[in-house]
């Protein structure tokens, strides 16, 4: 047997609890890995329980912006379609796109065609469009939301099944003019249109958006619902945030 040295043990055990150590370091790490992936995987859904009405209402206000200017800079007319409940599937109260009108501009806008000119947009999960009902309004405030307003026309509905045929309804819309105001529909008491959107869910039930929360310190049989709103210049035709 070969001597050892008095040091022998000691450098042992010293390495052994430094190699210990170094496992130890490894395993932490594929832990926290392991950890961020699962919490990267789950945070979709975390957000997706919260109501973006916010983002919402900013992205409707850009989607109105655009389709104002693209009016004025093509010198054409740009119609805004809002879904109802007439629309199906789950767009309902949260569907929105552009059309543009077709035909002579001295013809009746009613008898003329619209080609759609981008996709049909929705609201996020958990929102919809709002009526006058579930805001808090001063009384004797001229105040009307667009799905108040009965002025609406015929419009291409997407197809329910891919590859199919989609129909026609009658919805809501705003129409653009070339200069960039609003044509239809038009307030006889007021000078904006307003557009609403609020935490809730479109009941084909009931046949009506039905709020899921209400507004902060909210009293009342029937508080108003967590919405913002967008006040749209009938001359201008541009929207302004009035509840940020």
């Amino acid at each position: 047997m070969s001597p050892r040295s008095p040091f022998s043990e000691r450098n042992e055990v010293f390495f052994g609890g430094k190699t210990a150590m170094a496992f130890t370091l490894v395993e932490l790490l594929v832990v926290a890995a392991v950890t961020g992936i699962l919490l990267a995987l789950a945070l979709p859904s975390f957000v997706v329980l919260v109501p973006s009405r916010k983002s919402a209402i900013h992205e409707l206000s850009g989607f109105l912006e655009g389709a104002r200017s693209r009016a004025m800079a093509s010198q054409s007319e740009m119609l805004v379609a809002f879904a109802d409940g007439t629309f199906p599937g789950e767009g309902a109260y949260r569907g929105y796109a552009l059309f543009v009108l077709e035909g002579e501009v001295d013809d009746p806008a009613e008898e003329r065609s619209v080609r759609r000119l981008s996709p049909w947009k929705t609201l996020p999960p958990g929102t919809v469009f709002a009526h006058r009902e579930h805001f808090s309004v001063p009384e004797g405030t001229a105040f009307r939301t667009l799905f108040d307003v009965p002025t609406e026309r015929s419009f291409p509905l997407p197809p329910t099944l891919p590859g199919g045929a989609g129909g026609t309804a009658e919805l809501p819309y705003l129409h653009f003019a070339s200069d960039g105001g609003i044509c239809f529909p038009a307030f006889s008491d007021a000078d904006a249109l307003h557009l609403g959107v609020m935490e809730g869910y479109y009941s084909r039930k009931k046949r009506r958006p039905v709020p899921t929360a209400s507004g902060t310190g909210s009293r009342g049989a029937d508080p108003p619902a967590n919405a913002e709103c967008l006040g749209i210049g009938l001359y201008t035709g541009r929207s302004r945030l009035l509840t940020d």
